[in-house]
């Protein structure tokens, strides 16, 4: 993060806002999102972003995609509404998800959105909307499902082999104002691997060369998955190799550059949501107290694993401590830093081991994807959520702490 931190930066900021907060990192999102895309279009020259809102919907990150020109993938009214409410023309909105609303598809499909198909009772819907509205053309693609290789059967989209796709895709393409403008897919290979990665690009290049011409708009999106930069620490504990941002396009962009090699093929479609999100924020919890108990030493900090893990992985976060001069002590035995929620397995960090006292804060880092879209007001609320600006070098709120009323207000009493 470019901003200096220091206890007494901390300190101070826990006297406007509390004793635990989240700090955004604006300037590492953009580098991310443009290192990212130019990875691949140095190979092929034909690709976008799709920024995944689900993964972290900030409005400040969701704008900062839009000032991009990158493209909204939203999976509910509630993002699709996100999205509308900042700007993003409706051409840059990729609809996708196992369920929409018949009324949330006729919003998206007439405002000319892209609504990727996930199952027939959609085609149901969309042949419905057709009749209601001859004079506008709908771009819709499809979700497909095939054997990727990733140890389970996806119950997304259609199977590609079976039926239902074929008479959904000749019912679609039957119709005068609808337009079947691309194929889509999102898996997880195993160990996010760059193998499984090209492998999945091809099938889908495959696809798309069985059932498209050169029509406009033409696209392949591949979804997301991709692993994010992370410390060596962190790195060291997954059983493979992750992969760079470099690594992945040169997996994927050189099938597409194989395959379209005179620049008329379709546009190739990205959904990162880790991969660029991970590493901008970082959650800074104060250490409340320290004791024994029997051989174990705990450290109870002003968080809880919800607010970093909300998956409850087992993986050490990298984790900072940052002392109050030289008071810290140093200790020799392992301590478990411990959550304020009354569930047993709220264990933020297991067997650090360094200098740690009360009144340090301890702050972790990658806590960008799937943090603070999860967190429960389980217990306490969510904290506030502090964005830096490298231009101002100031930080402002992107996100109020949490209170009460925000959580009860939508009770009767």
């Amino acid at each position: 993060m470019t901003i200096d931190i220091s206890w007494e930066l901390l300190n101070s900021i826990e006297g406007e806002y509390g004793d635990s907060f989240y700090l955004l990192d604006l300037e590492s999102f953009k580098n991310n999102y443009y290192e990212f895309l130019k990875a691949f279009r140095r190979i092929y020259p034909n690709t976008n972003i799709a920024y995944s809102y689900k993964t972290n919907y900030i409005p400040k990150l969701c704008q900062s995609i839009n000032s991009f020109g990158g493209y909204a993938e939203v999976v509910s009214r509630m993002e699709y509404e996100l999205a509308m409410r900042i700007g993003v023309p409706p051409t840059r909105i990729i609809y996708n998800g196992p369920y929409k609303c018949e009324s949330d598809i006729e919003e998206a499909l007439l405002s000319g959105a892209v609504v990727n198909i996930d199952g027939p009772y959609e085609v149901n819907i969309v042949e419905a909307i057709a009749r209601k509205a001859p004079d506008h053309t709908l771009l819709v693609g499809f979700r497909c499902n095939f054997d990727a290789e990733t140890n389970y059967v996806s119950r997304f989209g259609f199977d590609v082999q079976g039926d239902q796709f074929r008479a959904a895709l000749e019912t679609l393409s039957g119709i005068d104002n609808c337009l079947v403008a691309g194929l889509h897919c999102h898996f997880l290979p195993p160990n996010r691997s760059l193998e499984a990665y090209a492998a999945i690009a091809t099938r889908m290049i495959g696809l798309f060369r069985d059932h498209f011409t050169d029509t406009y708009p033409n696209f392949i999106d591949l979804g997301g998955g991709f692993f994010s930069k992370m410390s060596p620490d962190l790195r060291q504990q997954f059983p493979c190799h992750v992969p760079d941002f470099g690594e992945y396009a040169d997996a994927i962009g050189s099938q597409f550059a194989d395959a379209f090699p005179d620049d008329s093929g379709p546009m190739l479609i990205l959904e990162p949501g880790i991969a660029i999100t991970a590493d901008v924020m970082r959650f800074v919890a104060k250490v409340i107290d320290m004791k024994k108990i029997g051989s174990k030493t705990v450290a109870l900090v002003s968080g809880s694993i919800y607010n970093i893990k909300p998956t409850l992985n087992d993986r050490n976060l990298p984790l900072l401590v940052v002392g109050n001069n030289t008071k810290s002590e140093v200790r020799k035995e392992p301590i478990d830093l411990v959550g304020y929620t009354c569930m047993e397995g709220d264990y933020l960090y297991r067997a650090y081991q360094g200098p740690l006292s009360v009144g340090d804060y301890v702050i972790f880092s990658n806590v960008g994807a799937y943090t603070v879209v999860l967190k429960p007001p389980f217990i306490h609320p969510c904290p506030v959520i502090l964005a830096y600006d490298s231009g101002s070098k100031k930080l402002s709120v992107a996100k109020r702490q949490e209170r009460f009323s925000d959580v009860f207000s939508t009770y009767e009493f």
